[in-house]
């Protein structure tokens, strides 16, 4: 299978949804037309143009005149006279505008025969008004046809089959519908999910995320992470930045996401977990007093925000242990947010970290609407962005990466979070990030 149709097909296995409802929408409105079209019964009837036919001579002649007559003889059927006459016969409650619609004579090609077919409500009526119209139809070539003082007329109708009654609808079988619904509603299916995936501008696998950053990919997380299912992944992150970061040395790593609900904050806590698992001495710095809601937080955990506006000792923040890991939270709401990483004791409290623990991760507000991720990057050697698979946009994503491009850490990685399970036992087998051109520093 090629690029294009595997391409498709993920389309497709994503977008499936929209596919079933396009196609159950379809058949649905085949079945309401089925259950609401009034049925129709058909009756048929053949009759043949007969001509005197003495000698050989006259049944050529007869023969062609016959067939010279034969357009003539069915256009008569789409009379208005006649179909009164029909009407008046079978004292029916319609128009001649209905009859003629639901009469059609048809010349059979290479004959001088004439099929006559009708239709109505019922077996019965569809063949009385054949038979009516038969009768009213010979009447009239006879008419047209006699020749004053002669025995026989020039052309007379001869019925060959009478009219037909049939128990069976007319038009296509229901079964026949349906299937034509099926299909065509599948394929306008499958054209709106395409559709709908190349207007869509949110990334979605790890090679969107590449693409629109320049940056290897560090890590995969699945949709649904657990402290089970997040391990690997974590794993994988850690793994990432301990090879592109020198192993003698302390590391600051910031960690960020161009927009809420991406779950970076989640990103970060299960690297600092991965961390500690390997024997490393971690640090977490929760540096978003922007978008998280405080709630009610402990008095008794002293915070980044304490650090800042209540002049608390680093040590004090740092003091607090969760599961072996040093967390420092943001805290309650600052009095002003926007100078909380500038303040000169916002980067004593990283200094002091670095000091303290081998590895310090730094959870920061989203990058589209602010710019405390800049900011902070100067303390930091490593960079990780966070996306969320079908949530972030393909140019925020970028433009994150852009604004780091030049002034930011020298490693830097993307994290796809909440992808597919097949994209993230793919590279979790790998073993390797996926990478990508680096982005011009």
């Amino acid at each position: 299978m090629n690029s294009t149709l595997t391409e498709y097909f993920r389309i497709l296995t994503e977008r499936w949804r929209w596919v079933a409802v396009v196609c159950l929408l379809v058949v649905g409105l085949a079945a309401t037309y089925l259950l609401l079209q009034p049925k129709s019964y058909q009756s048929q009837s053949t009759v043949f143009i007969s001509t005197p036919r003495d000698d050989s001579d006259t049944y050529y002649r007869g023969d062609l005149y016959a067939k010279e007559r034969l357009p003539s003889y069915a256009a008569l059927i789409q009379s208005q006279d006649l179909a009164k006459r029909v009407i008046a016969d079978l004292q029916l409650d319609s128009t001649p505008e209905a009859m003629i619609a639901s009469t059609t004579a048809t010349p059979i090609p290479g004959t001088v025969l004439i099929l006559l077919s009708t239709e109505a409500g019922s077996p019965s009526s569809a063949q009385a008004i054949n038979q009516a119209y038969l009768d009213e139809f010979m009447a009239e070539i006879a008419s047209l046809e006699a020749i004053p003082g002669a025995l026989t007329p020039r052309a007379e109708l001869l019925v060959v089959e009478p009219p037909t009654m049939s128990e069976l609808p007319g038009g296509f079988p229901p079964t026949l519908i349906l299937g034509a619904a099926t299909a065509a509603g599948l394929i306008a299916g499958a054209t709106l999910a395409v559709l709908l995936a190349l207007a869509d501008s949110r990334v979605r696998r790890p090679e969107d995320a590449i693409e629109a950053t320049g940056l290897p990919l560090f890590a995969a997380f699945p949709a649904q992470t657990s402290k089970t299912t997040g391990i690997e992944p974590g794993r994988q992150l850690r793994d990432s930045l301990q090879a592109a970061l020198p192993a003698d040395q302390k590391h600051i790593v910031l960690v960020t996401a161009p927009d809420v609900s991406t779950g970076s904050t989640s990103i970060a806590q299960q690297l600092a977990d991965s961390l500690r698992d390997s024997g490393e001495s971690v640090a977490l710095i929760d540096f978003d007093v922007r978008t998280k809601s405080t709630g009610a937080s402990d008095e008794s955990v002293v915070s980044v925000v304490d650090v800042v506006e209540d002049l608390v000792a680093p040590e004090d923040a740092l003091s607090n242990k969760v599961d072996g890991i040093t967390v420092v939270p943001q805290g309650h709401a600052s009095d002003n947010a926007a100078r909380v990483v500038d303040s000169p004791r916002a980067t004593l409290l990283i200094e002091r970290a670095a000091q303290l623990h081998g590895w310090v991760i730094l959870d920061s507000a989203p990058t589209s609407k602010f710019s405390d991720a800049q900011r902070l990057s100067h303390f930091a050697d490593a960079l990780v962005i966070v996306s969320r698979s079908g949530k972030t946009k393909f140019e925020t994503l970028r433009a994150t990466a852009q604004q780091f491009a030049l002034s930011g850490p020298r490693v830097a990685g993307v994290v796809l979070n909440g992808c597919s399970a097949t994209d993230t036992d793919s590279i979790v087998r790998s073993r390797t990030p996926v990478r990508s051109t680096p982005v011009d520093r």
